[in-house]
């Protein structure tokens, strides 16, 4: 895949945002978080409570998932208990992680002079962990589309009334040899098939979404053993004149 370049600058009125075009498409970049806060979050992750950890599990080689927050892809079968699990987990992920929440909500309310809230039914954006074993090149993730507005039943029902979408992805700790996000522009008549691109990841700096994109984690090149992949994600709506944020 070619890797992705910024062809422009757009001036949010807070702070500068790369502009990514491919196809008829479209991502962005932002930096929001210094070294020293990256550092912070990264201090964070590591000290949350056990609580808050769910879904530990073994993926295919010496690879470790694990998140932060129960995210609603893996509770579709379960959509009780992922309301549930937001219900008794917002408030404390909310206390724990402040400065992302906040930075994160800011930066969107200056994008978009709307405000942004969250909801008691909805899981505020959580962390996906991956610990890595060995040096090695690992696999991304399979390509999909998010579109969980259409899914989550405190937002399907109304769909109707939702004008807008983004879906944003925060680095914090990257494999030595990196790692990114792929993404495809739709070909005529399909999801995806069109001109490909990778969207390199930095600590710290977010890369968002403004559509619904054909999209995959990318490869994580490991170099030495003992490396991770910590990113903050989540998702937002516009809905009744505000954006709500969730995972």
């Amino acid at each position: 895949m070619t890797t992705v370049t910024p062809l422009t600058t757009v001036d949010t009125g807070a702070r500068p945002v790369e502009e990514i075009r491919f196809g008829d498409a479209r991502a962005f970049r932002v930096d929001l978080f210094t070294p020293d806060e990256v550092a912070e979050v990264v201090t964070t992750v590591d000290a949350v409570p056990a609580g808050l950890r769910h879904g530990t599990e073994d993926v295919p080689g010496p690879v470790g998932l694990t998140t932060i927050g129960e995210a609603f892809y893996r509770n579709r079968d379960r959509p009780g208990h992922y309301t549930d699990c937001a219900r008794e987990d917002n408030r404390v992920l909310y206390r724990h992680f402040r400065l992302v929440h906040e930075r994160v909500a800011t930066f969107l309310e200056h994008r978009y002079a709307l405000p942004v809230v969250f909801a008691e039914e909805l899981a505020v954006p959580g962390f996906h962990l991956f610990g890595f074993g060995a040096p090695g090149e690992y696999h991304g993730g399979g390509w999909h589309v998010d579109a969980l507005e259409t899914q989550v039943p405190f937002l399907a029902a109304r769909q109707a009334d939702i004008t807008a979408v983004v879906n944003f992805t925060v680095p914090f700790v990257l494999p030595d040899g990196g790692s990114g996000m792929d993404l495809e522009a739709d070909a005529p008549g399909r999801r995806g098939g069109g001109e490909p691109i990778t969207v390199p990841y930095r600590a710290g700096t977010m890369v968002f979404t403004e559509t619904e994109l054909w999209h995959r984690i990318s490869g994580s090149r490991c170099l030495s053993p003992g490396q991770r992949r910590v990113t903050y994600q989540g998702h937002g709506v516009r809905l009744d004149g505000r954006w709500i944020l969730f995972w």
